[in-house]
């Protein structure tokens, strides 16, 4: 039975995985991609460096979809009403995922009219549409649960959400008004509150993609034996974005009704840790120079999951930090690389 995917930011990081991944495990999955930006079937919306020079992110060759006539990418502002109804009534999807999202250090007003005002958008045209859809899964983030992450124990489910930052509260009330609205509508609706994502391609705004693209550059002779840093003693959760596209589908399938589960690995792993690991997989260790040159505001000492729900559905994480570090530093050295100009 052909199952229809509707997907909402389509190409950002998390989306283009997720539709991969489909495409790839699902050989009668039809997939309607929206998202704001027009379609790039060779970049991601964001930069990235080598070196000094600072170029669109290509894609890695795993997320070469264009030519797949199963998927369908248009685009559609959450706010463009007669847009989104058009394409719901058109496609009549099977499943929602509603990836789309305003980003940490969106000014405060694109945060809440992309988290928030286009999740209701979502819902009030899905509801007009008539679709009877068996299941919308809404991605959030694990920074929902904010000040309780300071008790130092790991983030079950129903651990107090207590946003520390604009960008968490944004998601917070997200969830809260896709609950009332789907519950009012009688649509079937899971929450994944997926925690720090890395893997090839992320945005350097990350941590991971920001050591990456350092080691990857002097490793390549493009700059100094000098790496910039933040604080590196917080711990987090991270998980690799293929992981994560995973867990998604996984949540379509087998999720409880009305229920957030935590798209996490379960394990607390130390930044500092992290770019030992970066340094190690370069051959870098003991030969470059650590700065401390910045910190993040609202910062909190220890944050990780406990990822039981999810696992009790069958899911399990892929890729150890290890991995995924090593794939992200070889998609610099070699898909960066290459699209240099003259490479």
């Amino acid at each position: 039975m052909t199952q229809r995917y509707f997907v909402t930011g389509a190409q950002g990081f998390v989306g283009r995985y997720f539709i991969a991944h489909l495409l790839a495990r699902e050989p009668e999955a039809e997939i309607l991609g929206l998202g704001r930006s027009p379609a790039n079937v060779a970049h991601f919306t964001h930069r990235v460096h080598w070196g000094d020079l600072e170029l669109p992110a290509p894609l890695p060759a795993s997320l070469d979809i264009a030519r797949d006539k199963r998927y369908r990418y248009i685009a559609v502002d959450l706010g463009d009403r007669a847009g989104l109804d058009q394409a719901l009534r058109s496609f009549r999807p099977d499943a929602i995922i509603h990836l789309a999202s305003g980003l940490r250090d969106d000014p405060v007003e694109e945060l809440f009219r992309t988290n928030v005002e286009g999740t209701v958008h979502l819902i009030e045209a899905l509801a007009a549409a008539d679709i009877s859809v068996q299941r919308v899964v809404f991605g959030s983030t694990g920074a929902v649960y904010g000040r309780s992450s300071l008790a130092g124990r790991p983030l079950d489910e129903h651990t107090p959400c207590l946003p520390l930052d604009l960008y968490a509260a944004s998601k917070l009330a997200s969830e809260h008004v896709a609950r009332i609205l789907t519950e009012r509508h009688g649509i079937d609706a899971v929450w994944a509150r997926i925690f720090n994502i890395l893997g090839p391609g992320q945005d350097e705004r990350h941590f991971c993609g920001k050591v990456a693209a350092q080691v990857s550059a002097i490793r390549g002779g493009q700059t100094g034996a000098k790496i910039e840093v933040g604080d590196l003693s917080p711990t987090r959760d991270f998980i690799d974005v293929r992981d994560v596209a995973t867990a998604l589908a996984t949540l379509v399938r087998h999720g409880e009704p009305g229920e957030a589960y935590n798209v996490a690995s379960g394990l607390e792993t130390a930044m500092s840790h992290v770019l030992d690991l970066a340094l190690d997989i370069t051959g870098l260790t003991g030969s470059v120079a650590i700065e401390h040159t910045y910190r993040r505001a609202a910062d909190i000492p220890r944050a990780y999951a406990d990822a039981a729900r999810i696992r009790d559905l069958g899911f399990a994480p892929a890729y150890d930090v290890r991995r995924s570090m090593s794939d992200l530093i070889e998609y610099y050295c070699v898909t960066v690389r290459s699209s240099v100009p003259g490479a």
